[in-house]
Parts: structure tokens; C-alpha cells; sequence
């Protein structure tokens, strides 16, 4: 009896053993294929973003020229084709690093193609007229500007960009979710696992546990600086089109938008250089924050250009009010490393029950009256109200 009782027991604890070698190989394997797919959710997340930041740069690189072309076409001033001539050289770059993001995208390569050749004819209309600057004079050139041809063409890249940034969010958008899930799948298997042998996989545990965090910060990371700022953590174009795009189709005939600029800041990052720069963008993006209401979006869609999208927006009298309280916020600013140097805002509004129920045509018609506003300002007598950052005496 005991030799058997003995053999019995050496069976079951062997039968133990391997039942607990094949629940260990189990687990093992699905661990390996959870992991192996939450690697290729992250890099499909970074892929996803690199995207998203290549279209933004391209699309801020053309902002840039079109923005140095005007400078030049209406001052004559040589120091705004410095971020022209800036923007021409790094074009072809963004559009290559486009075209390899998009080599193998399908319907998308063919956008990015349509991007790239529209870019190009941009580039060659904004020569064209600079020319005409430089050889006939402001006449000639605004006539050439008044044709719209270079404004049509960015506003086509800007929708054609601005759809495939809403492709790429949902990309990331799905692939934080799939990390969320499967992250959720690892923890309970884990804990499964657990109640059956808690000692040999009590360390195994831990660590799933650690990386799914660290696998849900990454993922919250990656979300978030996909849609905000890095400077100022304001919202980004993308993230801005999105937003302005929903409130549009919530209350299609309340909403406002205020489209602010800032002169004078090129001197300030060319001559105290570009932290002395990222302080006044900083402090312009702090004010702007304290200063709209809470369910009000504000953004920063370039170099040193603003958004703000106000949500429910009466009408034409409140617009203005917040468009005043902006310049009375901008002119208490006082920064002493400025030396005394001073810049100016153009701010410029449009309204949706005025200018159209759409993102493109809201954006168009702020960005018409802030250069509105920027010529008016250029040429207003020193009596008249200007928006100014003061600096203080050092």
C-alpha cells in the first residue's frame, strides 16, 4: 500500500507539475502575443504622429511664405521675405519626408501627391508676385494679390492637410483605445494567473502591471502632444479644426472667431533671440487663456499666431467685447527683457451666421480682416488706440 500510495502521489504532483508547465506556457505565449501587439499599436501610434507632425510642418512651412510674401507685397520691407526665402528652401524638404510618410498609403498618397504639386504652384505664384513687387511696385503687386490665385491654392492644402490630420487622429485615437484594451486583457489575465499559482507568477505580474502603465502614460503622451502645442500648450491646428468643426455642427449660426497676430515679434527673436521669444509666446499664451471663457478653445496655428473659437456666441456685440478684452489683457503686458522694444497685435473676427457655417471660410474670413486690421494699424495716426505688449523699464 504505501509503495502505491507513494507512486500515486509522485503522479499527481508530476500531473501537477506539467498541468502547471502548460498553465505557464499558456500564459507565456499570450503574454508574448499581447505584447507583440501592443508593440505594433505603439508603433503604429508613433508612425501615426510622425505623420501628423510632418503635414503640420509642411502646412506651417507654406503658412510661412505666404505670410512673408504679403509682408513684402504690401511694405516692400526686405525682412519679410527672410521667413519667405526661409520657407522655400525647406518646402522641398517637407514635401519629400510626405511623400516617404504616404509612399505606401494608398488613397492617401495620392492626397499627399495632390499636396505636393499644389505646393509647388503656390510656391511659383508667391515668386511671381514678390517679381512683380520688386519690378513694378505696390500697384502691380497688389492687383496680383487681389487675383486670389495663391490664396485658393492654400486654402485647397489646408482642407486636403486638414483631412489627413482627421485620418491620422482617428488612427491614434484607435490605437490608444486598442493599447486601453489590451492593457485591460493583460491586467485580468494576470490576475487570473494569480489565484492559480501566486508565488511563480506573483513577479510576472508586477511587471505587466508596470508596463501597462507606462504603456498608458506613453499612450496619454502621445495623444496629447499630437493635438497641443509643445511651447505653449495650447491647442494645435489639427487639434483647433476638430474642435471648431464640432462646434459648427452644434450650433451651426453661434460661433465666433478671433484671429490675432503679433507685429514686431521677427526683431524680438532675431535680436534677443528665440528663448526671449518663446517668454513673449508664453505669456501671450497665459494671458489668452485667463482671458476667454471656460468653454472657449484657444490656439496657436503658427509662429506667432492665435486662435480663439467662442463656443455659443450670441452674436456680432459679444464677439467684440471679447475681441476688446484680448487687447486690454495684450496691453498690460509687460516684459522687462523686451529693453524697450514694443510689438503690436492685429486682431481680426469673423462671426458664422455672417461669414458662412464652415471651418475654412470662418478661418479665411478672420485671417482677411486681421490683415485688414494690420494695414489699418500701419497706417493710423500715433493718436489711435493701438493693441501693444509695453514693456517695463529695465
Amino acid at each position: 500500500m504505501r509503495p502505491t500510495l507513494i507512486h500515486f502521489v509522485e503522479t499527481k504532483l508530476a500531473l501537477a507539475a506539467v498541468l502547471l508547465g502548460l498553465l505557464c506556457g499558456g500564459v507565456t505565449y499570450e503574454l508574448y502575443v499581447q505584447l507583440d501587439a501592443s508593440q505594433s499599436t505603439a508603433e503604429a501610434l508613433l508612425q501615426a504622429n510622425v505623420r501628423a507632425r510632418h503635414l503640420t510642418e509642411a502646412l506651417s512651412t507654406l503658412q510661412d511664405a505666404e505670410i512673408g510674401q504679403r509682408g513684402f507685397l504690401l511694405t516692400g520691407r526686405a525682412d519679410y521675405l527672410e521667413p519667405y526665402d526661409r520657407a522655400l528652401k525647406l518646402a522641398n524638404i517637407n514635401c519629400v519626408k510626405l511623400r516617404t510618410d504616404y509612399a505606401d498609403a494608398g488613397l492617401a498618397t495620392a492626397a499627399v501627391t495632390s499636396i505636393t504639386a499644389k505646393a509647388h504652384a503656390m510656391l511659383a505664384e508667391l515668386r511671381g508676385s514678390v517679381e512683380v513687387r520688386r519690378r513694378d511696385g505696390l500697384e502691380a503687386a497688389v492687383k496680383v494679390m487681389l487675383q486670389g490665385t495663391s490664396k485658393r491654392v492654400m486654402d485647397e492644402i489646408r482642407d486636403e492637410v486638414r483631412r489627413l490630420l482627421e485620418t491620422e487622429q482617428a488612427t491614434i485615437d484607435r490605437n490608444v483605445l486598442h493599447g486601453q484594451s489590451a492593457t485591460e486583457r493583460n491586467v485580468k489575465l494576470s490576475l487570473g494567473v494569480t489565484c492559480v499559482a501566486v508565488v511563480p507568477l506573483a513577479f510576472c505580474l508586477l511587471l505587466a502591471i508596470r508596463d501597462a502603465r507606462r504603456g498608458r502614460r506613453e499612450s496619454t503622451h502621445l495623444a496629447h502632444e499630437s493635438s497641443h502645442d509643445a511651447l505653449t500648450g495650447l491647442l494645435n491646428r489639427s487639434a483647433l479644426l476638430t474642435h471648431l468643426d464640432r462646434a459648427l455642427g452644434q450650433r451651426p449660426e453661434a460661433v465666433g472667431l478671433l484671429y490675432l497676430d503679433l507685429n514686431g515679434f521677427k526683431p524680438i527673436n532675431d535680436e534677443l533671440g528665440h528663448a526671449m521669444g518663446d517668454r513673449v509666446l508664453v505669456e501671450v499664451a497665459n494671458r489668452l487663456r485667463t482671458t476667454v471663457h471656460p468653454g472657449d478653445a484657444v490656439a496657436r496655428i503658427g509662429g506667432d499666431e492665435f486662435v480663439i473659437v467662442a463656443d455659443g456666441c450670441p452674436g456680432r456685440a459679444v464677439l467684440d467685447s471679447l475681441a476688446a478684452r484680448v487687447e486690454a489683457v495684450m496691453r498690460d503686458i509687460s516684459l522687462p527683457e523686451l529693453k524697450g522694444r514694443r510689438i503690436d497685435a492685429s486682431v481680426g473676427t469673423a462671426f458664422s451666421a455672417e461669414n458662412g457655417a464652415g471651418a475654412s471660410s470662418l478661418i479665411a474670413a478672420a485671417d482677411a480682416a486681421m490683415y485688414a486690421r494690420k494695414v489699418l494699424m500701419k497706417h493710423s495716426s500715433p493718436a489711435q488706440p493701438k493693441l501693444r505688449l509695453v514693456s517695463m523699464p529695465a
